[in-house]
């Protein structure tokens, strides 16, 4: 059984000798055969991983006893080492019953691959947009100046959407080449108190083109009094819009998603309903993660909406989360504070 894991396993008793391992393990290591088997002890095996270079720059000796020390004192352990040979090795201690202490050896390497891959891809991407992005801000200002010539109302109004979408697209791709920045809390945020139903209609407006070309409407509900909150207005924005476009791209044709503000105990929740085929379990777990995306979602995309929408409302000291049914919709919460506590006041840099 253990043979036909992709993972590499070995146990040591309670003597630091190996009692128990799989084919996989000195494979992965790429260790010779002889100093493994059953009553080996462990420190050969580390010292020739250390011979090897395997534990980076140091004395062989040296470095093969302090990982000794470590493996007996039997605490637990994990991490990531990349072997002489590029192979790149997730690695996990752990204790387990009578002494013993079993380690676990997983190959990451096409994994990190595929990361790094990924991360350079969205860099380049965003930099070459932002040369075509600038031009067309730049011209629709020249039209709402007037350049142009004289615009009827209606062309005016759709010149002005067209503007702030495409000033909010232009806030987006800044964010993609800073996304490590916002999840080291290094992102810049200026909080003011606003008018969150304004803030909401404003949104709702500049999505409300994109939802009524699938077919779909977006409504409005809000409390009697209005709600004021400490908030940066750009950036709820931006995690409105990634909520309010997915909700449409997701809805059925002639349906409406909701747009809900409501006051709560210790702040006030936003909430998007839309009645989409809702989120399948598997990719629920991985839903606020880097450059996550549904199988099912033809239409592709970066995969980071969802990761930039949890850090932005993370540093807002808010929570985003979702309840979903396959087959019934999705609602996403924005749980958000009235008023943000005197460190967040602070622009990190």
């Amino acid at each position: 059984m253990l043979d036909n894991l992709e993972e590499g396993f070995m146990v040591l008793d309670a003597d630091d000798r190996v009692c128990l391992w799989n084919d996989v393990f000195p494979e992965l290591l790429e260790m010779p055969s002889e100093l493994i088997h059953l009553g080996a002890p462990a420190l050969p095996m580390l010292r020739a991983l250390a011979d090897r270079g395997d534990y980076g720059p140091g004395d062989p000796a040296t470095l093969a006893d302090g990982i000794m020390a470590m493996i007996r004192s039997r605490k637990p352990a994990q991490g990531e080492r990349e072997m002489v040979n590029g192979t790149i090795v997730e690695v996990v201690w752990m204790p387990i019953d009578d002494g013993c202490f079993l380690m676990r050896l997983r190959n990451v390497t096409t994994e990190r691959a595929a990361a790094r891959f990924k991360d350079e891809l969205v860099t380049t991407v965003s930099h070459e947009l932002r040369t075509p992005l600038t031009a067309i801000v730049g011209a629709l200002g020249l039209l709402q100046g007037g350049l142009g010539g004289e615009l009827e109302p209606s062309a005016q109004h759709l010149i002005e959407v067209a503007g702030k979408n495409a000033d909010r697209l232009a806030r987006i791709v800044n964010d993609l080449l800073e996304i490590d920045k916002l999840e080291a809390g290094m992102f810049e945020f200026r909080f003011e108190p606003i008018d969150v139903t304004a803030m909401l209609r404003d949104a709702i407006e500049q999505n409300q083109i994109y939802a009524q070309s699938r077919g779909v409407e977006i409504d409005l509900e809000v409390p009697a009094a209005p709600i004021s909150a400490e908030l940066d207005r750009g950036r709820m924005l931006q995690v409105m819009d990634n909520l309010l476009s997915n909700a449409a791209k997701f809805s059925p044709k002639g349906s409406r998603v909701r747009v809900r503000l409501r006051p709560g105990a210790e702040g006030m929740r936003i909430s998007v309903i839309d009645r989409g085929p809702g989120i399948s379990a598997e990719f629920r777990e991985r839903l606020f993660s880097r450059f996550a995306q549904e199988t099912r979602d033809a239409q592709g995309g970066a995969g980071l909406g969802l990761a930039i929408c949890k850090g932005i409302v993370k540093r807002h000291g808010g929570r985003i989360h979702v309840n979903t049914r396959e087959g019934v919709g999705t609602i996403f919460h924005v749980d958000l504070p009235l008023e943000q506590a005197p460190a967040a006041q602070v622009l990190l840099t």
